[in-house]
């Protein structure tokens, strides 16, 4: 009776998680900061290449280490990091200072990534209520949109008074962070005999290229999600594009949020309802659709276009993460998660200059018209998961009746 309250503690907590995600008040401003301290655009961009360099290497490594030895001490460890890097960020005042900053903010990213999410899924999973994993995915990817669309409006409201402001006052949020790790209870589940950290990596890779269903899925985060967070880089730079008064991008970014937060809140009931691949693929076929209307329209049109676009990106998350979470096992979760989001990753690394080069040598608007057609074409990966009739027919009716 105890470790099943537990159990339903992790999912409470994952809650406060989810909104802490993004309600970081500094990120908004975190570019100017950098750029006010090193004064150069070239060593801005240094230090979040720092951080994907970090990122991929650790990637994997964490995932596995947290399977073998213990989920909870990982996510302990990652909100210790969070509270020394925004502590050592808030009183910066050199280069070296952010590169050690970088280093430490991306080394936590790693620790959690995929780890925070195996513990709620197999804690879902011990109480078996793992079928309701993709609705509660849709409630916590909720509370992060609308975390993002709050700490935007008072982290520029704060960094109006000092720039370090929004900063410091982060610092106890991370604080809650770490007591949220603190609290959670880890759940049982079958480990590997050995401790072996590179045949954990070793096995989990196997696995994961043997299994055709996990393989596709992951191919299509590495294209949907490179294509997809490359755009959404540039969105102020289309709005600059289309002459969009710089006081309206923080109201276009609020809406957007917005949207994200309703397709993310409605995503599970639409998948119960037309199933997971189709809503998936009609999601994904939407959301380039917006970007290749964006492009043609131009404009404040262009602009409605990119907002109602977070809608249709938003849906996809959670359904994905349940189609993934399906495919593994519990032994191997954290590590199998980990190589997925170092897919995401790569993805991001090769589309994300890709498209910069594109809006350099013709426009922003060619740029976004090609990532848009992209984006439709992945969901051909998607067909080849599960060729049911029911499937195609909708993949179909959405791409021929909406290009």
């Amino acid at each position: 009776m105890l470790q099943r309250m537990l159990l339903e503690r992790n999912i409470k907590l994952e809650y406060v998680r989810a909104t802490l995600s993004n309600l970081v008040f500094y990120l908004p401003v975190m570019v100017l900061f950098f750029n006010q301290i090193v004064n150069a655009v070239t060593l801005v961009a240094l230090l979040f290449s720092i951080q994907a360099f970090i990122s991929i290497i650790l990637e994997v490594p964490t995932g596995a280490f947290a399977d073998l030895f213990g989920r909870k001490k990982i996510l302990v460890l990652a909100g210790f990091l969070s509270i020394a890097a925004t502590s050592l960020l808030a009183f910066s005042s050199n280069f070296y200072m952010l590169v050690v900053f970088s280093i430490l903010f991306a080394i936590k990213g790693t620790l959690t990534s995929g780890t925070q999410e195996a513990v709620v899924y197999d804690s879902l999973k011990q109480l078996k209520k793992e079928s309701e994993y993709k609705m509660r995915v849709g409630h916590w990817n909720t509370l992060a949109w609308l975390g993002a669309l709050i700490g935007s409006v008072l982290g520029g409201w704060m960094a109006g008074y000092n720039i370090r402001l929004p900063i410091l006052l982060s610092i106890p949020l991370s604080i809650i962070y770490l007591i949220s790790f603190l609290l959670t209870t880890e759940p049982q589940y079958k480990k590997e005999t050995h401790r072996n950290i590179f045949k954990q990596m070793q096995g989990s890779i196997k696995i994961f290229l043997s299994n055709k269903q996990l393989l596709l899925l992951s191919l299509f985060s590495l294209f949907s999600f490179g294509i997809a967070e490359s755009t959404a880089h540039l969105d102020q730079i289309f709005f600059n594009f289309v002459k969009l008064p710089l006081s309206y991008f923080g109201i276009a970014a609020a809406l957007g949020s917005l949207m994200g937060a309703l397709g993310s809140f409605l995503s599970h009931r639409l998948s119960d309802r037309f199933g997971d691949r189709p809503i998936l693929m009609a999601s994904k076929v939407l959301d380039g659709l917006m970007l290749v209307g964006a492009a043609l329209f131009l404009g404040y049109t262009g602009v409605v276009f990119i907002i109602i676009l977070a809608f249709f990106r938003s849906i996809g998350s959670p359904i994905l993460s349940h189609l993934l979470n399906e495919q593994i096992k519990s032994k191997q979760r954290a590590t199998v998660l980990s190589l997925n989001s170092l897919m995401m990753n790569v993805g991001y690394l090769l589309f994300a200059p890709l498209m910069g080069y594109v809006a350099d040598l013709y426009t922003i608007a060619t740029s976004f018209r090609i990532s848009g057609f992209l984006l439709m074409f992945t969901v051909i990966l998607l067909v080849f998961i599960k060729r049911k009739k029911r499937v195609l027919f909708f993949f179909a009716f959405f791409f021929f009746f909406f290009v």
